[in-house]
């Protein structure tokens, strides 16, 4: 509890931790064991320190490949790989309440479907509507439904 590098940024405020703080937590040790880093690193160049922050550089600079542990004996696939990465960076959102649950991590850990392939992707914004949104809402978090609806205006404009 409260150990520097796994702690969720709300802690600094707040002084209180709680599930969604676990999840963050989570969300680092999941990149510890990707990129056999550790979270905090003050022999590493300065925009390396912070594991968090270096590996969304590195993501979005889609460098994604780069990050794996060389020591690892067996690379990942770029579909398991590309899976681990984005539900570990859902989880170190810096907005607590953007964070998936324990229960939808290890659904996105083990789904094969996620992430999504991108013409899914598409063919899911075009033909949501009825009862066929209704359904897929339902497999969706919260935060899932927000992207959702976000796209449909950005699309409606």
């Amino acid at each position: 509890m409260g150990t520097f590098g796994y702690v969720a940024p709300e802690y600094a405020n707040t002084g209180l931790l709680n599930e969604k703080s676990d999840v963050y937590s989570f969300g680092v040790l999941l990149l510890e064991g990707i990129t056999g880093r550790d979270p905090v690193d003050y022999g590493r160049p300065t925009n390396e320190v912070n594991l968090v922050d270096w590996l969304k550089m590195m993501v979005g600079s889609r460098r994604s490949e780069e990050v794996v542990d060389p020591n690892i004996e067996v690379k990942p696939s770029t579909r398991a790989l590309k899976r681990a990465l984005l539900t570990a960076l859902r989880c170190v959102d810096p907005d607590s309440e953007k964070r998936p649950k324990m229960s939808q991590v290890v659904r996105m850990l083990e789904s094969e479907e996620y992430p999504l392939p991108r013409e899914d992707r598409r063919h899911r914004r075009r033909n949501q509507g009825g009862s066929a949104e209704i359904e897929s809402q339902r497999e969706f978090s919260d935060t899932d439904r927000s992207e959702i609806q976000s796209s449909r205006e950005e699309s409606a404009v």
